[in-house]
């Protein structure tokens, strides 16, 4: 660190001086590197650009380049605030909101280092999925219907032996109506109520309840078209997919805690509806 320190009072042609912090991302026992107009350019700040940008020490011209980026930054910024930008609601909000994110990204750093996935932590969620897919993924013919009244309406016609899927297909397809094929899903990927029945299901089977479409607005009347045993990845495929969910889980579940234990005040009452307390009444 000292040689490294050395080399950047070279590439200033100056002297290492200390100041004040003028912002709350500054501190008095950051090495300055130069004074810009009396505000402060820190070796944080240039370690900081060299890391994101790949720069080694060894890399003097690249060093050179970025601290003079640094100080044209400032140079900017210090005239922005003269000009009084700095005290703009918008712009304050924006700042604010930026070095929170900044903050919580470094919160979150720190709890994966403190507590890292573990592989048999992602072992288990693997066996886990396996569990819940099954034995074998099938493919669905569907059709698609405006509400779950319309669709359960159907189903309930084909508990008369003179009706079939195929005769809603022929309906559907007078009428317009949209149908969907689904590829080769599984257990896991369908509502838990129907997983028993999809799992002792068979080609030509019609599923006892509708789906939710995709969209979440409109509901489907689904026969399985196919059935093959399930083709799952091996656990090498997936390991950073699963080491992601059980990261953002735990975060999830930390923000969650924080957010529960937090005192929190509502400091502006908010304004009820206009007619809303003749409603009341």
């Amino acid at each position: 660190m000292k040689k490294f320190q050395c080399l950047l009072v070279s590439l200033i042609l100056g002297v290492l001086v200390a100041c004040g912090p003028t912002e709350p991302w500054f501190d008095s026992n950051d090495v300055v590197l130069v004074e810009v107009d009396g505000e402060p350019v820190t070796l944080p700040m240039l370690e900081y650009l060299m890391d994101e940008r790949g720069i080694t020490e060894s890399d003097e011209e690249g060093m050179r380049a970025l601290l003079d980026e640094i100080i044209r930054l400032r140079v900017v910024a210090n005239t922005a605030e003269e000009e009084g930008l700095a005290s703009e609601k918008m712009l304050r909000a924006e700042r604010a909101i930026k070095d929170m994110q900044a903050l919580r990204l470094a919160y979150f750093k720190k709890i994966y280092e403190r507590y890292p996935v573990t592989d048999e932590s992602i072992r288990e969620m693997y066996e886990a999925q396996m569990r819940r897919s099954g034995d074998y993924q099938y493919q669905l013919q569907t059709i698609v219907y405006p509400n779950q009244t319309a669709a359960l309406s159907a189903l309930v016609e084909l508990s008369d032996a003179s009706n079939t899927f195929e005769t809603l297909l022929e309906r559907a397809a007078q009428l317009d109506q949209a149908m969907l094929s689904i590829p080769w899903v599984d257990q896991s990927q369908m509502p838990e109520r129907l997983r028993p029945e999809l799992a002792k299901a068979q080609i030509g089977d019609v599923l006892s309840l509708p789906l939710p479409a995709p969209d979440g607005n409109q509901w489907l009347v689904a026969q399985v078209t196919d059935r093959r045993p399930i083709q799952a990845p091996s656990l090498d495929e997936v390991r950073e997919g699963i080491a992601r969910t059980l990261v953002r889980q735990r975060l999830d579940a930390l923000v969650e805690d924080l957010y529960q234990a937090a005192d929190i005040v509502p400091m502006l009452e908010i304004e009820e509806p206009a007619g809303a307390g003749e409603a009341k009444e």
